[in-house]
């Protein structure tokens, strides 16, 4: 599966992961989406060639605290839910046939389909992204063990 374009319903994504259970549970949301942010980090080239993540609230900021991150961050302006910004991510989608929404909200899902984007259940994109990165890490140990290893000689050679 390879899309242009994944947005992500950021909250929808965080109640589903049951690696943040905890976190969201005690409502350290902050640190929550930090870590969401960095577990798909390493997936943007993998799975999308861009990949945009909105949340709820902070008055419509560009993602503050996740510098260096490949996923975009954006969070909603409080007068907008994260589904009206989706919305309206996906009415400018250059190639909505080559974008996807990831959210377990059916009317979500529902409106957005309608536009032709395709969709992703929260669960279904979990399981994705850790058949993915598995996918990754095995291909950084077998490449790791094919490089051959240097020794200071080689930097040092004898005159």
């Amino acid at each position: 599966m390879s899309y242009d374009w994944i947005i992500i319903d950021g909250n929808n994504l965080l109640h589903s992961d049951p690696a943040l259970t905890d976190l969201v549970a005690r409502r350290a949301f902050d640190q929550a989406r930090t870590k969401l942010v960095q577990r798909l980090n390493p997936l943007v080239g993998e799975l999308a060639g861009r990949m945009t993540v909105v949340f709820d609230g902070r008055d419509g900021t560009a993602g503050t605290g996740f510098g260096g991150a490949a996923v975009e961050v954006q969070f909603s302006p409080s007068n907008l839910s994260a589904d009206a910004i989706i919305e309206r991510m996906v009415r400018t989608a250059d190639c909505p046939g080559r974008t996807a929404v990831v959210s377990s909200d059916r009317m979500e899902r529902d409106n957005v389909e309608a536009a032709g984007v395709h969709t992703i259940s929260c669960q279904n994109f979990l399981s994705i992204a850790t058949e993915s990165q598995r996918h990754l890490t095995a291909g950084l140990r077998s490449a790791s063990k094919t490089l051959p290893r240097t020794t200071l000689g080689e930097y040092f050679p004898k005159p």
